[in-house]
């Protein structure tokens, strides 16, 4: 088992080299991350946000925008931009399974961003498939897999009057 966890400490180092990228190449550039398509955060450049926050919050984008894109016929996603009052979300689809989350100030130039970050974000995307596995369910090592199975408790239906 050595070797995987060799193999995802270097993805995740390769992954951080690239988010470091961003922020030098693009100025306006606040932070990024790496997530899963699921929301879990693989590696991130984010100096003063909470990161699962923003891994969920691209998740969601990803979900809604790959579903907006299908149904206006527009393709498979490829990324979503949102601009708020004083700054730019920006989120793209890194392969099947990972997500890119930028963060830009306001002065971001989305067209740099777009242009700089293309060929970042697809050598991210070459390590899709090992980034997906990160969200595979992790065994409990110890054997005791009842108490790793277990979920939280159900919620009881309101009574009806």
């Amino acid at each position: 088992m050595p070797a995987v966890r060799k193999s995802r400490r270097s993805v995740i180092e390769q992954v951080r080299t690239e988010l470091q990228q961003i922020r030098v190449q693009v100025a306006g550039v606040r932070g990024s991350l790496v997530a899963t398509s699921d929301g879990l955060v693989v590696a991130h450049d984010i100096p003063d946000v909470e990161p699962t926050q923003i891994a969920a919050l691209a998740a969601a984008t990803l979900a809604v925008a790959r579903r907006a894109t299908l149904a206006t016929e527009c393709g498979t996603f490829r990324e979503a931009v949102a601009r708020g009052s004083d700054g730019y979300l920006a989120v793209y689809a890194a392969g099947d399974s990972a997500i890119v989350a930028v963060i830009g100030t306001s002065s971001l130039n989305v067209g740099m961003l777009q242009y700089r970050a293309r060929e970042i974000i697809g050598r991210i995307a070459a390590n899709s498939s090992q980034i997906g596995a990160l969200a595979a369910p992790v065994r409990p090592a110890n054997g005791d897999s009842a108490k790793a199975s277990r979920s939280l408790p159900r919620r009881r239906p309101a009574a009806s009057s």
